[in-house]
């Protein structure tokens, strides 16, 4: 396992909230998958921890569009109504995820691509969205049967994943530039601009995220948007809230304080103060 882990003094992670003050609470790795599981998936990650003895720790993740596939055990109890051990398909989060982290446990997980789950799967994104579940014996074709050990249930995800033998998603293939210019391309503030580069009508780009992604095309845009203005306040506390506002997007900060408060729940500017470097 290639691993990528947490440094002495750990930058801010875009999507996880905080992390520079969470490091000395739970290990955080992650890695790329082999070349055919790459065609769907992101990177595998796993999140480990041993808090007996010492408080419970709250986390929260500004979610990308991405469809989670994990395998979890420890000693904290059901998780997401869960009895663990469990191996749990999570869709996308449509606000932010939080959960509490107690005694000691840990998670290993495929972050799928946008689209790259109903894609792998045929399965429709939109039925997981805001739902977490078991994942059933047919994804796999039978039942799948995961070490609660990190190295071992990632790679047998890792094979698992990449054991498909159809043509690639031809809509999928579309699907994915057009997210990776959404995400990259600061030039692209609305829904139009999106359309206008779209090889899609305006009705069916739609439909093809909500099947794919299981949200629609605004969310994906304000979402990315979201998650680096959250990281550049993390890592630039003192920056402009205006400047930042009109760079990324927004028509003015006012919408961008609205908009930052109902995902988080506090304004930019007590996000600085929160998890300011």
């Amino acid at each position: 396992m290639g691993a990528w882990k947490n440094a002495t003094q750990p930058a801010p992670i875009r999507g996880l909230v905080g992390r520079a003050a969470s490091a000395d609470v739970f290990d955080l790795h992650r890695w790329a998958p082999s070349e055919d599981t790459a065609r769907f998936v992101d990177h595998f990650w796993s999140v480990s921890w041993d808090l007996r003895g010492r408080e419970p720790h709250d986390s929260t993740v500004i979610t990308f569009p991405s469809v989670h596939l994990t395998h979890e055990w420890g000693e904290d109890g059901p998780r997401h109504g869960f009895r663990l051990p469990a191996t749990l398909v999570h869709g996308v989060v449509e606000r932010v995820f939080r959960t509490t982290i107690s005694e000691r446990g840990a998670v290993v997980g495929a972050r799928f691509r946008p689209g790259g789950f109903a894609a792998r799967f045929n399965r429709d994104a939109s039925a997981l969205t805001g739902r977490v579940q078991l994942a059933d014996e047919e994804l796999f074709g039978g039942p799948i049967d995961l070490d609660n050990d990190i190295s071992s249930a990632a790679a047998a995800l890792d094979v698992a994943i990449a054991a498909y033998r159809g043509e690639l998603d031809a809509t999928y293939v579309a699907l994915t530039a057009l997210i990776d210019r959404i995400r990259d391309d600061d030039r692209l503030h609305r829904v139009d601009q999106v359309m206008q580069c779209s090889p899609w009508s305006v009705r069916t780009t739609q439909r093809v995220f909500r099947r794919y992604v299981g949200v629609p095309v605004k969310w994906v845009l304000c979402r990315y948007r979201l998650q680096q203005a959250a990281l550049e306040i993390e890592t630039h506390p003192s920056v402009d809230f205006a400047d930042l506002a009109v760079r990324l997007g927004w028509y003015d900060q006012a919408h961008f304080i609205n908009d930052f408060r109902a995902m988080l729940g506090c304004t930019p500017g007590e996000y600085a103060a929160r998890h300011g470097g």
